[in-house]
């Protein structure tokens, strides 16, 4: 298959050329010009690597997630385990490994979801790492899901990753804060959706981040904070850096298309997420980060079905969660370009630092000789609505839409339509 007439988004820059496809690979990248095969005309178009996105949540229900991840332009999703109760954190990658994986369609990296961090031992951490695991997750909030980890067990956690190269994920929010102020919001009778946004202010990810961060530097870890949302929380990853410490820094493509504005519309539940979203300046401060490189890649945090508390009748009762990969690459790239951010940074956030950092890179990430054919051609004159009744995203006019995806060298969308078949999903060891 031959890819012709785009402009192909390359780590060396923009350029025309001839992408020539052989099997799953690129076999070459030619001046403009050259005749081959069956070929994919992108005329007017760019040519980008197919996505990766870092953080998804596939195996709530793996197949039509999958599915909406590459409609979007994502041909590899890293997305968590999801242990069952009881489950040690070893066969829940394995389970997901050889069981959920292969019904996603897609390239798929496993996360360690770590759902018992009491129960986590040095000798499981070594087993997940040498399994493939691109990293292991942990939480500074839901002590009531069992979730929460002391920071003990955050320190002991990043000592053991450390000598491995496994990444430390971790959700940074501090949950006894959270407790308390829920517990303060219900008691003055604030039992309103609004009022889950309140019980999360940025300063309990921004406490959280730095707390994360400095055990993270006695460790010698590798550190990876999860949708940050806030202004804080992405100085203090700067500040990290300074000092030498390995650390990223991830934000959420819903982060950087809504402001806090919407919960005080007529529908805010249909935007609860954790973090929740933030007014404009922390939204302003974020997209300096994508400007600037100090964030390093965009996620979408992708649950097909959205999390639901037990029952109450006020705002801890009400379901959150986001399905976000269908409009993760086309939201950043419209929104992006719209702010003047060259399309070769938006590709590093969208696939190629995301291939560096959990270990998938040359393989994936780039268009460049030797790697899959994983592309995507996005033209960007063509202007289009979101029409998705069960997404944020409804409503959401951008300029720029993908007319085809690619994966390992075979066509998933084309046109906009789905030519994919029922493709099976490979698993992607770190």
């Amino acid at each position: 298959m031959q890819v012709s007439g785009g402009l192909v988004v390359t780590p060396e820059g923009v350029r025309g050329a001839e992408i020539f496809v052989e099997g799953e690979k690129i076999a070459a990248l030619h001046p403009p010009g050259r005749e081959f095969h069956r070929t994919l005309d992108a005329t007017g178009c760019y040519v980008l690597p197919g996505g990766i996105d870092p953080h998804t949540h596939l195996f709530t229900d793996v197949a039509p997630a999958g599915r909406a991840a590459a409609e979007g332009g994502t041909t590899t999703a890293i997305s968590f385990t999801l242990p069952e109760a009881g489950e040690p954190v070893v066969d829940a990658l394995t389970r997901g490994r050889d069981d959920l994986v292969p019904q996603a369609g897609i390239d798929v990296a496993l996360h360690a979801y770590v759902s018992a961090p009491d129960a986590l031992t040095a000798a499981q951490i070594e087993e997940v790492a040498g399994l493939g695991a691109t990293g292991i997750k942990l939480f500074t909030a839901y002590k009531e899901l069992g979730l929460q980890a002391s920071d003990r067990n955050l320190f002991e956690t990043m000592r053991s990753a450390a000598p491995l190269g496994l990444p430390v994920l971790v959700h940074c929010e501090n949950g006894d804060v959270i407790d308390a102020l829920v517990d303060e919001l219900l008691a003055e009778g604030k039992r309103e959706a609004p009022f889950f946004a309140a019980s999360r202010p940025p300063e309990v990810e921004e406490e959280a981040v730095q707390r994360v961060l400095a055990l993270g530097g006695i460790a010698g870890a590798l550190v990876y904070v999860v949708h940050v949302s806030t202004a804080g929380g992405l100085a203090s990853i700067r500040a990290a850096r300074a000092r030498g410490q390995a650390a990223w820094a991830e934000a959420c493509a819903h982060h950087l298309a809504f402001d806090a504005s919407v919960y005080e519309g007529p529908d805010p539940v249909r935007y609860l997420t954790v973090p929740p979203l933030r007014e404009r300046g922390h939204v302003d401060a974020l997209w300096e980060g994508v400007r600037s490189g100090e964030v390093d890649t965009i996620g979408s945090d992708h649950s097909q079905v959205r999390f639901q508390p037990p029952a109450a009748d006020d705002f801890t009762g009400l379901p959150y969660g986001l399905a976000g990969a269908r409009y993760r690459l086309p939201v950043l790239l419209a929104l992006g370009r719209a702010r003047g951010i060259p399309l070769e940074r938006l590709a590093d956030l969208v696939a190629t630092n995301a291939a560096r950092i959990f270990g998938l890179w040359p393989r994936k990430g780039a268009i460049r000789e030797g790697a899959d054919a994983d592309l995507v051609v996005w033209d960007p004159d063509a202007e289009w609505t979101i029409d998705d009744p069960e997404s944020p995203y409804e409503g959401l006019r951008l300029q720029g839409r993908i007319r085809a995806v690619v994966a390992r060298g075979a066509p998933l969308v084309q046109d906009g339509d789905w030519v994919g078949g029922k493709p099976e999903g490979r698993f992607l060891p770190k």
